[in-house]
């Protein structure tokens, strides 16, 4: 087992990733920019480092300050949690290369996972359902290749992420206006694809450890977005068929050991109303969302994923998971920059995943997620009324949040019924009221 960890993040995975350290014994040093340096992650973590400046780039993106910071303090491992450098290759190669261990697989491994062409080129040697889609070096090309696709097309850019950078057009005239709105060289590399009108985001999750075991460990339903970002997520997802359910979690084995993946990671997928379903990425980390397959499985992710990486086996087989009941996620964001005046949650039950503190400031620099509300029940409306409890219990004063919105939704019959897809909140109003 490792003896000193680096966390080159923050946040609520920062938070955790200390605490399941803590319980395998592992030694911990946090990593921060200069305006965090009392954040809730380098309050708990055994030392704190700071790696530079506010800005990303110069601290949580800074890679080679990182890798120096985890040398100087003798730490034999990083751990990237997820988003900025955790599926960068350069990042996981320069680790290899100076000798230091990194959670997740191997270089070679994530220069293809976290490739989207890469991964869909494999998927197609495997036989998995993708859709077309192509990159384009320009807008003529683009024009081009969305022809080629038929219209509505999705747009992404390369350095988007979490949503951003993404927009379905339905014309020629429309995608030239918007690629002429992004400016496309400026942004990223350009990918078209198809776009499924009516779909849902359906998630895989997988375990692999280096001996050749690897399984799937359920489903997750991640179709309540804003603005093509996750909001609410839940485990398992509803109505799918068992047919269905057996050849997602078959091709995501296959795909899992075409690339020789070990690790944790999750293989997402878009399945319309006909059950017919594309393979769109692979995440090569831990998850966001990954605490409600934890609730409804007992199986500690986040423990797993640093065992694997030291080179312990997985003691379970397939056949040995369980799965017990329903899970929600709300992932509670902050809407407003600012300090955190007070914050209480007036339940002992609930898990709350976050990195909160009375007196925080929130910057306008990193992601907006606070934490990440859980619930847990026998059947769906178990969970959905524990997590009605949990938003009420749940306050956060001086800084505008989405504690309201996801209140509000809880209530939405058209989530309740359990029948959406990914365009929910926005036919439902939602974007309007709370984007």
């Amino acid at each position: 087992m490792y003896t000193k960890m680096f966390i080159a993040n923050r946040g609520e995975i920062a938070v955790r990733v200390i605490n399941e350290c803590r319980k395998l014994g592992i030694k911990t040093v946090a990593a921060c920019s200069d305006t965090e340096r009392n954040a809730p992650h380098m309050r708990i973590a055994d030392k704190g480092y700071c790696i530079g400046a506010a800005a990303v780039k110069d601290s949580y993106m800074n890679a080679r300050a990182i890798i120096n910071a985890a040398l100087i303090t003798k730490s034999d491992v990083i751990h990237p949690g997820y988003g900025f450098l955790s599926e960068n290759t350069e990042f996981a190669k320069s680790c290899e290369q100076r000798g230091v261990s990194f959670v997740g697989p191997a270089s070679d491994t994530l220069a293809q996972a976290a490739n989207k062409m890469a991964t869909k080129r494999i998927a197609v040697s495997q036989e998995i359902p993708v859709l077309k889609g192509y990159f384009a070096e320009d807008i003529d090309d683009a024009l081009s290749r969305a022809d080629e696709i038929g219209y509505p097309v999705m747009i992404k850019t390369s350095n988007g992420g979490g949503g951003a950078g993404i927009k379905p057009v339905f014309s020629s005239g429309e995608l030239r206006k918007t690629l002429e709105l992004l400016q496309p060289l400026k942004c990223g590399k350009l990918f078209i694809e198809k776009f499924v009108r009516t779909a849902r985001h359906i998630e895989v999750q997988i375990i692999a450890d280096k001996y050749g075991n690897i399984l799937t460990i359920g489903n997750r339903e991640c179709s309540i977005q804003l603005r093509n970002k996750k909001v609410l997520e839940e485990c398992p997802a509803q109505s799918l068929s068992a047919g269905l359910l057996k050849r997602l979690y078959a091709d995501s084995l296959k795909l899992a050991r075409a690339l020789n993946y070990v690790g944790v990671g999750t293989i997402e997928f878009l399945v319309d109303k006909a059950e017919n379903y594309y393979f769109m990425e692979m995440n090569a980390r831990i998850q966001v969302e990954h605490g409600i397959t934890e609730m409804i499985t007992g199986i500690n992710l986040v423990e797993w994923q640093i065992k694997i990486s030291a080179g312990e086996k997985i003691p379970f087989t397939q056949d040995e998971i369980r799965f017990s009941g329903h899970a929600l996620e709300c992932r509670i964001n902050a809407q407003s920059c600012g300090r955190i005046d007070n914050w209480c949650l007036n339940n002992s039950e609930v898990r709350f995943d976050h990195a909160i503190a009375s007196g925080l400031t929130v910057w306008p620099y990193y992601d907006s997620l606070l934490g990440k509300l859980i619930s847990h029940g026998q059947t769906r409306r178990d969970a959905i009324k524990k997590m009605s409890g949990y938003l009420n219990d749940l306050h956060i004063n001086g800084i505008k949040t989405n504690i309201e919105m996801h209140k509000n939704l809880l209530n939405n019959d058209r989530f309740l019924s359990g029948e959406y897809y990914t365009n929910i909140l926005e036919n439902e109003g939602y974007v309007k009221r709370y984007a």
